[in-house]
């Protein structure tokens, strides 16, 4: 088992990404300014390199799929493009469970993902959700010949806009922009989100370079007590304040559950932050504090997906004493037991299901947890396939899948 533990620790180290469903200030605005008689079609393994690839005008894809709830949402927004583009760029979707292999070509991990063409080349992504303009004026700006990075800058006074720039720009990309748009990290959205938060509540890559751009934009970390904080009691939780954070609980004991404005709890705070702060971890002093696992808070990533990402058997069997609501579903339909058996530790797996989930359950997409593991170790068996070998380390993962599949349909 500490084997298998070790194996999927490394898999979730290299493999993992999170996805979060970013709102978008009023994303149908403008929806039915063009006339839709001309149809946006599919395109499909076998004419993506024709259509898009080999285009001569810029092309936009969105990547759909029918069981996804922010794709209905985006779904109209891309019908309404066409013909307002027509002869000067091309609009497509493309539909993931009919050309996986394209999702997989480009390093897809989420849908809606809409990428952005020109002359065969990838100009841009763009993960969640955006208002009409934003897409209208990326295609504008390709078509003018209008760089990708200026017709973002254009873009950041778009609410949701920013909140996707913040967490998939590099940080160097982040810096730059600074001197372009200097407010980029110290405004606060609509909500009254703040950029740390956003960050924090997060799993952005290369986080603690974007903490300390951030930081070094004018936030103190000493002033929580003020009237006017900069920061909330999560943010200490994620920066590893610990002291101040317990500080904040003595005087204000409802703060240990008091979400913020995206609604994260200061414990998934703690939770996404645990590993990566390791012994400056806030996590045992939230749950000290009295941290309620049963709150139903309004954060798009559940608790149930934050704690079996853990790994840690324990700490999940805690948290369910304590309430935790392991059915929750997040907006893919998926429960703690289907995001266990996506991380691949069978501890969790067994606990939960020892807990009584039921792993007949679907997801939007239609996958059981099981189904989630099958294709997991379908995809294992190919790379071994094309490997023109098998190194110990592939047969032991997909030996792991065998046995989460076993506890999941022990008796398939």
């Amino acid at each position: 088992m500490r084997t298998a533990k070790l194996v999927a620790t490394l898999l979730f180290g290299l493999g993992i990404t999170l996805a979060f469903a970013l709102d978008s200030n009023d994303p149908n605005e403008d929806v039915n300014s063009s006339n839709t008689d001309e149809q946006v079609t599919y395109v499909t393994t076998e004419n993506f390199k024709t259509e898009v690839l080999e285009a001569s005008v810029p092309v936009l894809v969105d990547f759909t799929a029918p069981w996804c709830a922010p794709c209905k949402e985006l779904d109209p927004i891309i019908d309404s493009l066409m013909p307002e583009m027509s002869g000067r760029a091309k609009v497509f979707k493309l539909d993931i469970d009919e050309s996986r292999d394209i999702f997989t070509q480009f390093g897809l991990t989420a849908v809606p993902t809409v990428l952005f063409f020109n002359k065969g080349v990838e100009e841009d992504r763009i993960i969640a959700p955006q208002s009409r303009k934003v897409y209208v004026k990326y295609l504008e700006g390709m078509i003018e010949g209008t760089s990708a990075l200026d017709v973002k800058i254009g873009l950041l006074d778009e609410d949701a806009f920013r909140r996707e720039f913040i967490l998939t720009q590099r940080p160097d990309i982040l810096q730059k922009t600074l001197t372009l748009h200097p407010s980029l990290l110290t405004d606060s959205f609509d909500n009254g989100q703040s950029p740390l938060s956003l960050i924090l509540n997060s799993p952005a890559s290369r986080v603690e370079r974007r903490i300390e751009i951030v930081l070094s934009q004018g936030h103190r970390v000493d002033i929580v007590l003020t009237q006017k904080p900069t920061i909330n009691t999560g943010d200490l939780v994620g920066l590893g304040r610990c002291d101040e954070f317990r500080e904040v609980v003595r005087a204000d004991p409802a703060a240990v559950n008091r979400p913020d404005p995206d609604g994260n709890t200061p414990l998934l705070t703690a939770l996404l932050h645990d590993g990566r702060l390791k012994e400056n971890s806030c996590l045992r002093a939230v749950l000290d504090a009295g941290a309620n696992p049963g709150i139903e808070d309004m954060s798009s990533y559940t608790l149930g997906r934050a704690v079996v990402m853990r790994l840690d058997v324990e700490l999940l069997e805690e948290l369910l004493k304590k309430g935790l609501n392991p059915a929750r579903t997040d907006e893919e339909g998926r429960n703690a037991l289907h995001w266990a058996a996506y991380y691949g530790y069978p501890g969790t797996v067994q606990v939960l299901l020892d807990h009584g989930l039921d792993p007949s359950v679907k997801a939007l997409s239609g996958e059981t947890a099981a189904d989630i593991v099958r294709t997991a170790r379908a995809q294992w068996l190919t790379t071994i396939k094309d490997s023109q070998g098998e190194s110990e380390g592939l047969r032991s993962v997909v030996n792991l899948k065998n046995e989460l599949i076993a506890l999941l349909e022990p008796n398939e």
